[in-house]
């Protein structure tokens, strides 16, 4: 074996050995982190702050480069310093003046994260390589530069995010069989996130993902610099060897490292977001028949969209549903899989679906194909994900063709509930077409197909839109504690 390889192997295996140990006390104590475990009051919510400003956490989800949801991420949600979130506010004014965006995809990042990330690095297996970094060893990361022994998001200041705009490609909806493509590929080709062409995508470990990086398009290095103009702007600093990294550096930023874990926002601080509401309302827990009315919001309220319209839920009525807030203590009916109920609560709203291969909405869209389908199995690891059955491999008994022989599923959007799963708690939740005003269904909610149309065309997730559904009765017991419109 020549000297130099050897050398290169050892200077490896100490690399290794070291960040072990750096793993292993990062899962105790940093350097400079605060005790305590819960959140400091200075570390906010975005969505508290600017709703429209979408969020993709990835880190929150197996789409970024170990291929698992990082420790500490209980919540897809950004969470920045007080002062870094106002930044990021006005950042997103001054670019909304112009037509464009901000997509964030990392906020604040738990310790226990990073550290994470530094098991990830000494363990074999590479899920994601072809898609993150397929010219890199991971256990380069940290001589490289793309990852951080003791990080600065875990001081809550810095963010990861993208600039969106007019020309940008519609996002892709990602599921664990999503095919990888290389980061660096042309930019119809790579993954879709909805963003204007940036030269890579998000965490792409790759020479070109370097901001003033010579071989990119003239287009993305425009956009590279629109974002950083607009972000230097308001006290942000990017990082050569990412373009997606800024680092707010106005006084009172954090400097201690932090560990609190990321959570589920409020059920009220939610509310308070949202910008577009459809509140679904039935007689009683058993009615298969509804109302649905669209809100949008006016300063502190909101006021009514358009007139109501009919909708027809559950063949059993409703339940409350695992969605935004603990159901356990309320009173009423708790929804199972299988149990024809529709799941009464508040929920986000997915992705749309249909037949058409493009569809007129500002929703991520996924056009869908005979072999989608969607996992009602609740021992899968798979349950309440759709997923290629050609790709993956199968572990269920049980699930639903979603491209049908009728128009049911011609449009369709996700309802978030159970999302992430829990066993038994209910799968498959959507808006869909009916068959008819006195036809229940399953456990969705489901209207004529104009009634669908418009709301395709209605909703826009940069308004962080809510649906809010349940008896009329339980809609008046909490509508002025949450801050509900009339009905």
């Amino acid at each position: 074996m020549p000297s130099s390889t050897l050398f290169s192997l050892r200077s490896r295996s100490l690399l290794a050995r070291t960040w072990l140990r750096l793993a292993l006390c990062l899962s105790i104590v940093a350097p400079g982190m605060a005790a305590a475990e819960t959140r400091p009051e200075n570390m906010v919510y975005l969505r508290t702050i600017d709703p429209g400003i979408e969020q993709d956490i990835r880190y929150a989800s197996a789409h970024n480069f170990t291929g698992h949801p990082l420790d500490g991420y209980d919540a897809g949600e950004c969470l920045l310093s007080r002062d870094a979130a106002k930044a990021l506010a006005r950042v997103q004014t001054a670019l909304r003046a112009q037509g464009y965006g901000l997509k964030v995809f990392d906020c604040y990042r738990p310790s226990r994260a990073v550290a994470d990330m530094g098991r990830f690095a000494l363990v074999p297996g590479d899920p994601r390589k072809a898609e993150f970094y397929p010219r890199v060893d991971k256990q380069d990361f940290w001589r490289l530069g793309y990852v951080a022994r003791v990080s600065g998001h875990s001081k809550g200041s810095t963010v990861d995010l993208t600039l969106t705009g007019p020309d940008a490609l519609p996002a892709d909806t990602w599921t664990p069989s999503a095919g990888q493509v290389d980061c660096t590929a042309a930019y119809g080709q790579r993954w879709r996130d909805g963003a204007l062409d940036m030269g890579t995508g998000f965490d792409c470990f790759d020479e070109r993902a370097h901001t003033d990086n010579p071989t990119i398009s003239a287009a993305a290095r425009d956009n590279r610099q629109k974002l950083s103009r607009a972000m230097e702007k308001e006290g942000f600093t990017g990082y050569s060897k990412e373009w997606w990294h800024f680092t707010y550096n106005g006084e009172g930023s954090p400097k201690n490292v932090m560990d609190f874990p990321i959570t589920p926002l409020g059920t009220r601080d939610v509310l308070d977001t949202a910008n577009q509401l459809i509140v679904v309302t039935t007689k009683n827990w058993t009615d298969i028949q509804g109302t649905a009315q669209r809100y949008e919001r006016q300063g502190n309220t909101f006021r009514k969209y358009e007139s109501p319209f009919p909708v027809v839920v559950g063949k059993s009525g409703l339940a409350w549903g695992k969605g935004l807030g603990s159901v356990e203590q309320r009173e009423g009916p708790i929804k199972r899989e299988g149990d024809g109920k529709a799941p009464a609560g508040v929920f986000k709203l997915g992705t749309a679906f249909g037949y058409d291969s493009t569809a007129d909405t500002r929703l991520p869209y996924l056009a869908l194909t005979p072999t989608i389908e969607c996992v009602d199995d609740s021992h899968s690891a798979r349950y309440n994900e759709l997923v290629n059955g050609a790709t993956v491999s199968k572990d269920w008994n049980s699930s639903e063709r979603m491209r049908r022989d009728d128009d049911m599923y011609r449009k369709g959007i996700f309802i978030k509930h159970n999302t992430p799963a829990s066993p038994a708690w209910g799968s498959c939740i959507f808006f869909h077409i009916w068959r008819g005003p006195t036809s229940p269904t399953l456990g969705c909610t489901a209207m004529d197909q104009a009634d669908i149309s418009r709301l395709f065309h209605w909703l826009d997730p940069r308004q962080s839109p809510l649906l809010v559904q349940m008896p009329e009765a339980e809609y008046e017991q909490i509508r002025e504690s949450w801050n509900l419109p009339e009905r």
